[in-house]
């Protein structure tokens, strides 16, 4: 709710209400009592059964006993979302047939605040802790994926964004202090592709790459990811090779016509 007046105007508290409902799902907490949520949203039950009635009458919600779960309409608007996302429609292709070869899993990310949102993966093998889901989130500094993006940034828009942030320890590998991880970005601009070995989960490594549109600012990373015996030292620079050479095609087709190398922020 913004502070102004004009916002005051136009607020609906109700509809936020609504709105708060829905975004206390998630991969970890799929499922909400009526009790559970009023204690988490801290609100009169009795309010709080009349959203909830509401949205499972529209099918946004589904109730299975005392318990309340996404339903069907979420996902419409998911694909509705998902279609006007040109970068989704032009990657698709490209990241099938990069599954296809290296046999890896293949995501596709855009960068929100400090986290990295998954819109779209193409798996080919299911080992244990590599596999992410389409809406998932992951710290941005303990992935190649978001480092990657981070690092189109300029230092003091990555301090701005990271202020009040604690960097969250996932693995003895991870990243948690600042100025470690402007050096990383530092390493990142200057290579133009980002390395996640083992930061997110042990014995995971991924490698990402920056996708431009035709202003040639990143508005996307790559990344493909493994076992870390799959993604040894001998294998990964033709992995790299393959995704470099992909997230050149697909931003060449948004419209991106200079050298693929990543900006420096000035």
């Amino acid at each position: 709710m913004t502070g102004t007046s004009e916002g005051k105007k136009y607020y609906i508290q109700n509809v936020t209400r609504a709105l708060q409902v829905l975004f206390t799902f998630s991969s970890n907490q799929r499922e909400w009592s009526l009790d559970q949520l009023a204690s988490k949203l801290e609100v009169n039950k009795t309010s709080l059964l009349r959203i909830l009635r509401t949205l499972e009458n529209e099918r946004i919600l589904l109730r299975r006993d005392q318990y309340y779960r996404l339903g069907p309409k979420v996902l419409g608007l998911a694909n509705v979302y998902l279609s006007t996302l040109s970068i989704h429609r032009v990657a698709q292709t490209h990241m099938e047939t990069l599954a296809r070869t290296c046999q890896q899993t293949i995501s596709l990310a855009i960068l929100e605040q400090t986290e990295v949102v998954y819109i779209a993966i193409e798996q080919t093998q299911h080992e244990v802790g590599i596999q992410s889901e389409i809406g998932g989130r992951h710290p941005a500094h303990a992935t190649a994926l978001g480092k990657v993006m981070l690092a189109n940034l300029t230092d003091d828009k990555v301090l701005e964004l990271f202020a009040g942030v604690h960097l969250q320890r996932l693995t003895h590998r991870t990243i948690v202090e600042l100025d470690q991880l402007l050096m990383r970005l530092q390493e990142v601009r200057a290579e133009g592709f980002a390395v996640d070995d083992e930061e997110r989960g042990i014995g995971i490594r991924c490698v990402a790459a920056p996708i431009y549109d035709r202003s040639g600012a990143v508005i996307a990373g790559l990344s493909l990811a493994g076992p870390i015996f799959h993604m040894t030292d001998n294998i990964l620079p033709s992995y790299r090779s393959a995704l470099l050479s992909a997230t050149r095609e697909i931003s060449r087709e948004l419209g991106y016509s200079e050298p693929q190398e990543m900006i420096l922020p000035r």
